[in-house]
Parts: C-alpha cells; structure tokens; sequence
C-alpha cells in the first residue's frame, strides 16, 4: 500500500527510486494481493470477481508513458502498449463495470487541484469514453444508456464529496477581559 501516491501522505514517491517496469509490477501486484486475501478471509468467489476485474486490461499509463521517455532517452525501442496492462480478466457484469469506474474515478478526482463540478464531470466523462474506446465494457452487457446514467450519479457523488463549505465565522478572543460591573445594594 505504501507504494500507492494517496497512501503517502506528501512524502517522497517511493516509484522515484524504481523502473517504470519495476513499478508497474509492484501496481499491477495489488490485484493478485487482494485475491489472495480475499481467499485467506474466505470472502464468495463472486467477490472476488471484483478484485480480479476492477482494473480489466486496463493501461497503467503513468510508467507506460514513463518507460516511453525512458527508452527514448535510452534510443532503445519504445516498449509494447500490452506489457503495461493489467492482466484482466474484463468486467464480466454491469456491477463489475461500474466498480471499474468508480474505482478509477474516485482516485484520479484526488488529483484534481481543483475539483470544480464542471472538471469533475469532464472527468468523469473522459475517463468512461476512454474505458468504453478501449473494449473494457465489451463482456459485461453494459449498455451506452446505463454508462451515462453511471456517469451523471458517479459525478454527482464526487460533487457532494468536494462541494465547497462556506467559512463559519469565530469569535475573536478578547484582548482583555472587563470586570463585570459591581453593583451594590443600597
């Protein structure tokens, strides 16, 4: 977990150290962790479906596009799209479709800087399409119509997650404190 950005707490990047290759395996890892405790808590086989498919075949396209500039600068061949995927299986449901989506979703809003409504919901849409383009619905029975009925509640969701507080105000504390006014009885 510690190799995973939101589990650093602002430290350094632990991934600064490795390859692209050496990264993506220690990522793509934590999918095979989480069916091996799913099984070592005894969690259903349909559970486990979602572990196994949450990312499909999914590019991991930070050390893909890191590896590229890397070979670049190498002048070695660029490396293969496939090698820097995850290795599946697709969603094979509408509900293992939709954690695909919220999953990703919920992470790349925490790198908003600003996660404005009208950023959360491009967001939101680009990542789908991208998921969509790339076949990763194909064997999940998820319709066009349903994509963007998930999409609309996903960017809902994050709105109320990143909605703006309005300040409350707070008493300033005083310099000095006045006596309460003595009075005597006459």
């Amino acid at each position: 977990p510690s190799y995973f950005v939101e589990n650093q707490g602002g430290g350094p990047n632990k991934h600064n150290k490795l390859s692209p290759a050496m990264s993506l395996l220690i990522i793509v890892g934590h999918v095979k962790d989480g069916i091996e405790m799913a099984r070592e808590f005894g969690l259903p086989v349909s559970i486990r479906g979602f572990i196994e498919t949450h990312h499909g075949t999914t590019l991991v396209e930070y050390f893909f596009h890191a590896a590229k500039q890397q070979k670049a600068e190498e002048n070695a061949p660029a490396p293969a799209e496939f090698e820097f995927r995850y290795p599946g299986p697709k969603p094979q449901s509408r509900e293992q479709a939709i954690l695909m989506l919220c999953d990703a979703m919920e992470g790349a809003s925490r790198t908003l800087a600003e996660p404005t409504p009208v950023r959360l919901e491009q967001l939101v849409h680009t990542m789908a399409i991208k998921r969509l383009m790339d076949g990763q619905f194909d064997q999940s029975n998820l319709t066009l119509k349903e994509l963007h009925s998930i999409e609309n509640a996903i960017t809902r969701t994050l709105c109320a997650i990143y909605h703006g507080r309005i300040k409350y105000p707070t008493d300033k504390p005083q310099a000095e404190s006045k006596p309460a006014a003595n009075v005597a009885a006459s």
